[in-house]
This record gives C-alpha cells, sequence and structure tokens, in this order.
C-alpha cells in the first residue's frame, strides 16, 4: 500500500515578481554528504554555508524545500569513533541536519552500513522528513515500512507525498514526490524492491493526486537517465549515489546531481502555471565555499563534533596534527577517479602495504572504496589527513593463493569500474589490448603459487562481487594475519601502514 502524506505550506508575498497564476517551488539539493565540516582547509563545503544558503532562497520563497538524495549517516572519520560510551555512527550528522533545517531525505545505500539499532537511532533523533519508496524493513520475514518514532508513536516512512503550496494571490498547486534506492548494500533487516518498479507505481498513484511529479533517486546516472524515459512526465529527478555534478534532460525530465560533501548544491526552482496546467525548471549549480558565510548556530553545532572527534583521536593514539610527509604534487583522493582509474594515492597506499609486509610479497591489492576522503590533498600531510584518507582502518593480511585466483581477483577488479570493489595495486601492470596480467614485470601463471598482500576486509568477501574471496575458497594456500595485541604490529592498521611509509619519504 502506498502511504500519502500531506503537508501544506503558507507563503507570505515572495521577493520575486512571479505571475499571479504561476506558484514557484524552489529546492535546495544536495547529495551523499559525509562531512559537517569544510573540507580543502576549510575553503568548500560545510553545513554551516548550507544553512546559510537555506535561509537565503526562503527569504527569496518560502515555498522552499531543503533536500538530502541519500548517504549521510555513513561513512565519516567521527563515526568510527565513541561518545558518551556509544559509538557516534552519524549522530553528528543528524544533529547537524537537524540545525540547517533539512526537509526531506531519501534513503541512500550507505544509511544501511549502521546496523538496525543504530540507524533506528538515527531515525528517531532527526527531526526531518524520511521518504522510501522502494526500501522496506524486513523483520524475519515481515515486511513494513521504515518508522520514526515521535512522541512514543511510531510513524512509518512514506512511500510517497504530496505537498502542497500556494503563491501570494492564492493560487495553489500539489507536488507529489517519490524516492528509490539501489539495492547495493544488502542486510538482513533491509528488503528492497524494485526501484524501476516502484518508481512507476508510485507514479502512476500520484499522477491522478497531484499537479505534478518529482523523485529523489539514490541509483547510478545511467539508471537515472533509464527511468526518466520510463516516466517523461515526471518534472524532476534530484539524484545522488553519482559523487559529481551533473545535469541532463532525458525525454523531458531533469536529471541533476551536486558533487559529494556539499562542494555544491543545486538550486531548483519549479514554476507552475496553474491555467495552463504547464512546469517549467530552472536550475542552478551553486558552489559551497567560502564566499557564503556560516551560520552561527550551526557552526556551534559543527564545532562541538570536532572537538568531540579532537579527543577521541588522542584516546585512539593517533596525532592529528603530526605531519608525516610533505608532498608538492596533490594525492588524488576523489572517488571519481579512484573507482575509475589508478591514483598517486592509490598506488601510495598499495606500496605501503607491499612494505609492511612480514616477508617479500608478490603483488599488493586494496578496493577503492575504503578511501573516502573524496578530495586531492597537498602540503603537509597530517596524521588527520590518513584516518580522513582511511576513516575504516583495517587489518592487512597475507595471502598465499594460486594464480587462477589471482587473475579472477584481478578481472574483478576491472569489472568492478566505477564503484568501491574498483581494485588499486602494486606491482602490477595490466596490457589492456591483449588482457594480460602481469606481476612484478612477468607474466601472471595461473597454475603459479602467488604471496599477495590485502585487505582483510576483502578476504572476508566484503567488497562488492568478491563474495568468492573467503578464507576457505580452495585457492586459497594460507593466510598468514598479524597477533592483534600486538599493539608494534602496524600491519593491525592500514593507516598506520600508510603513515610509516610516508614517513620514510
Amino acid at each position: 500500500m502506498t502511504a500519502l502524506l500531506f503537508s501544506c505550506k503558507s507563503t507570505q508575498p515572495t521577493a520575486n515578481k512571479a505571475s499571479d497564476k504561476t506558484v514557484e517551488i524552489t529546492f535546495l539539493h544536495v547529495n551523499d554528504v559525509y562531512e559537517i565540516s569544510p573540507l580543502e582547509g576549510g575553503k568548500v563545503g560545510g553545513m554551516a554555508r548550507v544553512a546559510t544558503l537555506r535561509k537565503e532562497l526562503l527569504q527569496k520563497n518560502p515555498n522552499t524545500l531543503t533536500v538530502l538524495a541519500g548517504d549521510f549517516l555513513n561513512p565519516a572519520l567521527i563515526s568510527t569513533f565513541k561518545y558518551e560510551g556509544k559509538s557516534i555512527k552519524g549522530r553528528q550528522m543528524v544533529e547537524a541536519m537537524n540545525a540547517v533545517g533539512f526537509d526531506w531525505v531519501g534513503l541512500g545505500n550507505h544509511e544501511f552500513d549502521l546496523d538496525e539499532a543504530d540507524l533506528q537511532k538515527r531515525i528517531d533523533e532527526s527531526k526531518f522528513n524520511w521518504l522510501a519508496s522502494n526500501a522496506l524493513q524486513n523483520k524475519k520475514g515481515v515486511l513494513e515500512p521504515f518508522s520514526k518514532t515521535v512522541d512514543g508513536v511510531k510513524v512509518p516512512f512514506p512511500k510517497t507525498a504530496i505537498l502542497s503550496f500556494k503563491n501570494a494571490q492564492g493560487k495553489s498547486v500539489k507536488m507529489g514526490m517519490f524516492s528509490i534506492v539501489l539495492p547495493s548494500n544488502k542486510k538482513d533487516f533491509v528488503y528492497y524492491g524494485d526501484f524501476f518498479e516502484s518508481a512507476k507505481n508510485t507514479y502512476d498513484i500520484l499522477k491522478n493526486e497531484c499537479d505534478f511529479v518529482v523523485g529523489i533517486t539514490h541509483i547510478n546516472k545511467a539508471d537515472d537517465a533509464k527511468l526518466a524515459e520510463m516516466l517523461p512526465d515526471v518534472k524532476l529527478l534530484m539524484g545522488g549515489h553519482d559523487h559529481d555534478n551533473m545535469i541532463e534532460t532525458v525525454k523531458g525530465v531533469v536529471i541533476a546531481k551536486a558533487d559529494a560533501n556539499a562542494k555544491t548544491a543545486y538550486v531548483h526552482t519549479i514554476s507552475y502555471n496553474t491555467e495552463t496546467k504547464t512546469a517549467t525548471i530552472k536550475s542552478d549549480l551553486r558552489k559551497i565555499n567560502d564566499s557564503i558565510p556560516q551560520d552561527s548556530a550551526v557552526a556551534t553545532v559543527v564545532k562541538k563534533w570536532d572537538d568531540i572527534m579532537d579527543v577521541a583521536i588522542v584516546k585512539a593514539g593517533m596525532d592529528k596534527n603530526d605531519v608525516v610527509a610533505e608532498v608538492t604534487e596533490p594525492l588524488d583522493g576523489r572517488e571519481s577517479s579512484m573507482r575509475n582509474g589508478h591514483t598517486n594515492l592509490g598506488d601510495l597506499i598499495a606500496q605501503s602495504m607491499t612494505a609492511a609486509a612480514s616477508k617479500p610479497v608478490d603483488c599488493s591489492v586494496f578496493n577503492s572504496g575504503s578511501v573516502r576522503i573524496d578530495d586531492q590533498i597537498s602540503g603537509k600531510i597530517t596524521q588527520l589527513d590518513i584516518m580522513r584518507i582511511l576513516p575504516f582502518g583495517g587489518k592487512i593480511v597475507e595471502v598465499a593463493m594460486k594464480g587462477r585466483l589471482l587473475e579472477r581477483i584481478l578481472e574483478t577488479g576491472l569489472k568492478n569500474k566505477g564503484n568501491g570493489g574498483f581494485l588499486q595495486w602494486d606491482k602490477i601492470t595490466h596490457d589492456d589490448a591483449k588482457n594480460e596480467w602481469f606481476i612484478n614485470g612477468k607474466l601472471l601463471d595461473v597454475n603459479q603459487d602467488y604471496y599477495v598482500s590485502i585487505p582483510k576486509f576483502m578476504m572476508e568477501g566484503k567488497e562488492t562481487n568478491f563474495g568468492y574471496l573467503t578464507y576457505q575458497n580452495p585457492d586459497v594456500i594460507k593466510v598468514t594475519e598479524s597477533d592483534e595485541k600486538d599493539i608494534n604490529d602496524i600491519r593491525n592498521d592500514v593507516r598506520k601502514v600508510l603513515i610509516a611509509y610516508m614517513k620514510k619519504m
């Protein structure tokens, strides 16, 4: 059953001079936001600047909605720490978003990085609305909507929303919304309906109940385009999942995504003519940078959590201000780079894994998705930078394996181009024309044994399309692990591996 949530906004006269017959609705749209603080030395991003832009837009048009199109509860360095005896797990983000005044969010795949209990806590702490058209909670085989507890009452996430808006002259319009997420994060407590089918079903209901429909999507841009072709009467798809800004029109449907971490935001203005029953859309990409003042109330919340993280870093035995190296060429940790090709940062991490091995390895590989900084960094590199690069940490193991398994691993990495399962490596080359692999300069022999340095996370089959890669795989000969109790063995934490290597540069 589709849940309809009715909401109404009354408006005061606006600063613009829209026609008496026109109702304008403004969206402030961001997606894939993992950091509440500004990045690049404070120059870009930051929730306090988003709040300032929101207030500016609301002053111009009270019919303004602030929307986040999925991925905000994880990952972030601070989420890996504890506060008041409990794992933070996105608590800082919800508090910052509440302070900003977000109106609506869609689910992203990273929301389900949290376990069921922690996710429920974050949902209950939120003051914004959640929309979920294809994701349901799986309670031991019983499917029901996720819900937020408000004053002791469970309020289920709607599959659709219908919002009413008026202009200064009292002309009104009804807008429908749906929200879908891709099923890339499989969890026992989550059921994903087919997002194409769910979008079509919700649209078919909404189109008879409102004047026009928009969608919040957290899917690949290719699927956004396919969805637009399926539903050409939808006016706007506010997307996430892809981390670089883009905008295109497919079959008359505007598809837009902003840059991750609120480096940019899209401002969409929909002008609906109540007489002709037509809508026009204007989309402006706004840079979120130091030209925008920081809202003081939100900045206070951000500083609170920055201070909490500082204390946690010290407790973790790290020195955030310790300079581990100084580099002149920017280290490229942008997801658009690392998930589609090899970067100097990827090379550096893989080389550090090779150097840290207990005995010489034939090669080293790791998943690009473990790098989360989504930025380029240069100059003095501190331990805090390393922790932001690799917030999950994680153990590095050494695996003796058959060549045929190594070949399969490398081929899977290539097939994962565009997602976190794309591999970075050391002592490996690939001849694209012949599709041949070379290990330390020699053609890979599927019948030979190889000694490989690799994250334990990958060896547990947890990365995309690597389900076959486990300790029980018959082509795994032996796995050598460090003693977790040995605080001097840097292989217990890839961040310490990278720090040790960079200090020797």
